[in-house]
Formats: structure tokens, sequence, C-alpha cells
């Protein structure tokens, strides 16, 4: 047992900067090398700041409908006597849709047995776009039981018809 000596150095001597039983420590401070924590702080500082952008692109931008009848718009006389204001109403129900406009309810788009009819309600709003064409706003009156999936590919097909002004509102 005398070839390996895995106890104190000789006379109770430190090593490495860590006392031995019999001796004292070192005065000399350890160095902590904090490259590598602040390599990493930078990094992940980088992948945050990316993230947030990301995120900002899968937000769906909506406004919601003036609760009295004074707080319209801030349209001036002149504006609306060339671009008359067209009040579309696009009301999603467990039916179908039905599109109201200038007072008057036209033709209804029942829902099929797959679904809704999205590429009808395309057509239909080309249509009232290609009649109006100053027209960028549309109220969607929904009802409390549609599925956030179809609200959300009504936007859609709104939004590919030129009516990026989408009032949402509960029916």
């Amino acid at each position: 047992m005398s070839g390996s000596v895995s106890g104190p150095a000789p006379g109770g001597k430190s090593r490495g900067g860590i006392a031995s039983k019999g001796g004292l420590a070192q005065s000399a401070p350890i160095d902590l090398d904090m490259t590598p924590m602040m390599n990493m702080l930078i990094i992940l500082i980088s992948f945050l700041v990316t993230m947030v952008v990301f995120t900002q692109l899968a937000v769906i931008k909506f406004n919601l409908p003036p609760s009295g009848p004074g707080e319209a718009g801030t349209q001036s006389a002149a504006d609306t006597a060339t671009h008359p204001e067209v009040d579309i109403t696009l009301v999603v129900s467990e039916n179908g849709f039905q599109v109201i406009g200038e007072g008057r309810k036209l033709d209804p788009i029942p829902k099929g047995a797959q679904g809704y009819d999205f590429p009808r309600l395309g057509q239909f709003m080309k249509r009232l776009k290609e009649e109006y064409p100053s027209a960028e706003s549309v109220v969607m009156l929904i009802d409390s039981n549609i599925v956030y999936q179809d609200i959300i590919t009504s936007m859609d097909v709104l939004r590919e018809n030129k009516f990026p002004k989408i009032l949402l509102s509960g029916g």
C-alpha cells in the first residue's frame, strides 16, 4: 500500500487552491471564466427577439363596431358625397351565411352537407365589391355556437375579396 498516496500532500500542504486536512488554503483567488455564460445569454436574447417577430405574424387584427351612432367615423361631408359608405353585414349562423346591405337582406348562402360554402361566399363578396368599389368594411355578426375555424376562414374570404376592415359582433 505504500505505492499510491490518496491523502493530503506531505506536510499538510494544499493542492489546487483547496486546503488539505492539515494545512491552510492558498491566498490566491479562483478566477471564474464568465465567457461561456455571456455567450449563452447573447444566444438566448437573440432567440427571444426573433421569436417575438414570428409571433406577431400570426396575429389577426380586427376591429369592434362602434357602440353608438355618433361614433361611426370622422369622415367629412365631401368624402361621403364622393364615396358613400355602405353598411355590409355578414351574418354567420348554423344555417349558413346571410349578407345584409343597404337595409335589405340579400340572397342567403345555405350551409351544405360538407359545411359552409366558402367559395360561393367569395363569389358573392366579389360581386358586391364590383358593385361598391369604395366599400372596405364588413361587420360579421356571429352566433355563439360557430366554430372558430369557420370564423377565421370567413375572415380570410373577406380579405381575399378586398374587404380589409372586418368588424366582429356577437349574435
